[in-house]
């Protein structure tokens, strides 16, 4: 697995950066960069209380900063087409 790292810009200004409230939980979203992609990272803070969801994110980005974050890689959803054309069988071996 790639190592990512954080890729974000600060708004000083705006403390609730990066954070969202969804259904009673806020949530925090970032970019990671890793071999020459980025990957968009969604992520539970497991709180309600908007104060703890500020210090919960910026922990997180300190640790992704310093250590990074594994980023796993990703199963196609679907195989290819040539991949699915191969596997299926033909039209005459399913007529004969």
């Amino acid at each position: 697995m790639p190592r990512g790292y954080l890729s974000v810009r600060i708004d000083t200004r705006n403390p609730r950066n990066h954070i969202w409230l969804n259904n009673g939980v806020y949530w925090v979203h970032y970019t990671l960069n890793f071999d020459c992609r980025t990957r968009r990272v969604r992520r539970s803070l497991k709180t309600a209380d908007l104060a703890t969801a500020i210090t919960r994110r910026d922990e997180l980005f300190a640790r992704i900063r310093t250590e990074g974050e594994e980023v796993p890689e990703r199963r196609p959803c679907r195989p290819r087409r040539d991949d699915a054309e191969e596997d299926a069988p033909s039209m005459l071996a399913v007529l004969a």
